[in-house]
């Protein structure tokens, strides 16, 4: 017998579907473009300050989080980052990100 098949939702009219701004006064000027593709997503990343476009990576859609990365040529910076709507106009934003530091040997 076989299995029946689950039918996947367009995500058209997903909350997470726009375009995301820092909400805070100091915060980012990255933009995160949202868009629907299917049952999934597209994500486009724009610095609003220069207008540098980062190259986006492994978007992925869990049923709850979209998380992809982003790799900011300019600076070397790489990000990983995860989307959650919260509310209609509102997602929580997590990120991690690379760092360089400049290191001297400890005299002994």
């Amino acid at each position: 017998m076989p299995k029946p098949r689950h039918k996947k939702e367009s995500t058209k009219k997903h909350p997470l579907v726009g375009r995301w701004v820092s909400g805070t006064e100091y915060g980012s000027e990255i933009e995160y473009i949202v868009t629907s593709h299917g049952t999934g997503f597209r994500v486009r990343a724009i610095d609003r300050y220069d207008g540098e476009v980062a190259d986006v990576f492994e978007v992925k859609w869990d049923g709850q989080i979209l998380s992809f990365g982003t790799l900011w040529n300019s600076t070397g910076r790489f990000l990983r980052c995860r989307l959650d709507a919260v509310a209609k106009n509102e997602v929580s934003y997590t990120y991690t990100y690379t760092a360089n530091e400049t290191w001297h040997r400890k005299s002994a």
